[in-house]
């Protein structure tokens, strides 16, 4: 059955899935926070809209990183999958995403596992990560990665 499990994994991954991802988000910890020089420093993310002001970084573990400070929109829309209204709820409850003039602030730098997962959260709404995140010169997460721009080398945690 072992064999099995580990087969499925691999085959799963090389199709480009990431099904078995054990971790779906969290706070960064301190000492993610305060990375080991990295073979090239990620640039700040930005997703700007009525309602919502967020910067993301992406982490060497290939997370996408909200920092604090960030603004969510507080209201969402009926195109809102299930599990981001669900991890809404859950972060305003932790104390993470925190009532503020009508929008929800990130109390902390939260941790994402895809960058669709986290503008979804920040917008409240389905949405595609990859094109709405933009640099200050206006190309997108997806133009950035694309361009080879992404380097970072997985740290494995021991």
């Amino acid at each position: 059955m072992e064999e099995f499990v580990d087969q499925t994994k691999t085959l799963v991954g090389a199709l480009g899935w990431d099904l078995f991802r054990e971790m779906r988000g969290r706070l960064t910890e301190p000492s993610e926070q305060m990375q080991p020089t990295p073979v090239d420093p990620s640039p700040i993310f930005f997703f700007r809209g009525e309602g919502f002001n967020a910067e993301m970084t992406i982490a060497q573990s290939g997370d996408f990183v909200v920092k604090a400070g960030s603004k969510a929109r507080a209201r969402t829309t009926p195109t809102i999958p299930k599990g981001t209204l669900a991890l809404r709820d859950t972060l305003q409850k932790s104390g993470v995403l925190q009532e503020d003039a009508g929008s929800l602030v990130f109390a902390n730098d939260y941790s994402f596992p895809s960058a669709s997962a986290a503008a979804a959260t920040v917008i409240g709404a389905s949405a595609n990560g990859r094109i709405l995140w933009k640099l200050n010169n206006g190309h997108c997460y997806a133009d950035w990665e694309s361009a080879g721009a992404l380097s970072f080398v997985a740290v494995s945690e021991n």
